[in-house]
């Protein structure tokens, strides 16, 4: 599932979703939508709004985090011995570098990205350092050895359909865009953070949100052929919101 930003109806559409496809688990992509400190109540509102969805479906919903969490919110609850932090009874955040095996396909969770429209938020509000994969947590990624998928919030630098939307192949102060100069520059070097994480473990398939938009797209790298799927955001219909795979990232037909 693509970035849900706290929205309850689309969270109850993904869980019927999944229902009617018969999956096994729901995997989130990042902007899951952890605030439990916004105003009103709200975000403990759609929390457990959404646990009670999945106990009532007999899902579970893993989620790497996004840049639009409450990260130090985050990082107060205990990891668990099994990797993943229990956020409700069935809503567990997969930390940085958490892996996993499924069959004989290594798994491995890359949550992150900054966010370009942080000069529109406050810092330690809406809005933390912690957001982005550091260099540190990227060459320990390397150095933890292969993953065949990567379930990510950004996007590796390199598939030819980000880098036409983008417009990657000119200079960020040549781009039409409207975020800040320096928010692009931040970014693209992200992507290019991720791409070495890409390298370094020798994937072959990358899922991702962030960019908000649905496509699959292909990277040549130095390992092989590396499948780049993009998933579009909440208020979009399933086809472009969702993907169903199996154990081995592979795209299944839908039922």
């Amino acid at each position: 599932m693509g970035d849900l930003h706290m929205n309850s109806q689309a969270a109850l559409e993904v869980i019927d979703h999944a229902q009617a496809v018969n999956a096994d688990l729901i995997l989130q992509v990042g902007d899951f939508g952890y605030w439990p400190r916004a105003e009103h109540g709200a975000g403990v509102e759609f929390l457990t709004l959404v646990d009670d969805a999945l106990a009532s479906a007999g899902l579970e919903l893993w989620f790497v985090p996004g840049n639009h969490e409450d990260w130090p919110e985050l990082a107060r609850l205990p990891i668990g011995h099994e990797g993943r932090r229990a956020i409700g009874a069935r809503i567990f955040e997969l930390p940085v570098g958490y892996r996993w095996t499924w069959g004989s396909t290594r798994w491995l969770a890359v949550g992150g990205a900054p966010s370009v429209d942080k000069h529109l938020r406050t810092e330690g509000v809406d809005w933390f350092p912690e957001e982005e994969v550091t260099e540190r947590q990227a060459a320990a990624l390397i150095d933890a050895g292969r993953a065949d998928v990567v379930v990510a919030h950004d996007a590796p630098m390199g598939t030819p359909f980000l880098r036409e939307r983008l417009q990657q192949d000119a200079p960020p102060p040549l781009r039409r865009n409207w975020w800040p100069l320096e928010a692009v520059v931040r970014a693209d070097a992200h992507q290019e953070r991720t791409r070495r994480i890409l390298d370094g473990v020798h994937a072959s398939r990358w899922f991702h949100g962030h960019h908000h938009v649905r496509y699959s797209s292909t990277i040549e790298a130095a390992h092989g052929t590396v499948r780049v799927e993009g998933l579009a955001l909440d208020g979009t219909p399933p086809s472009e919101l969702t993907l169903l795979v199996d154990a081995q990232g592979e795209e299944l037909p839908l039922p």
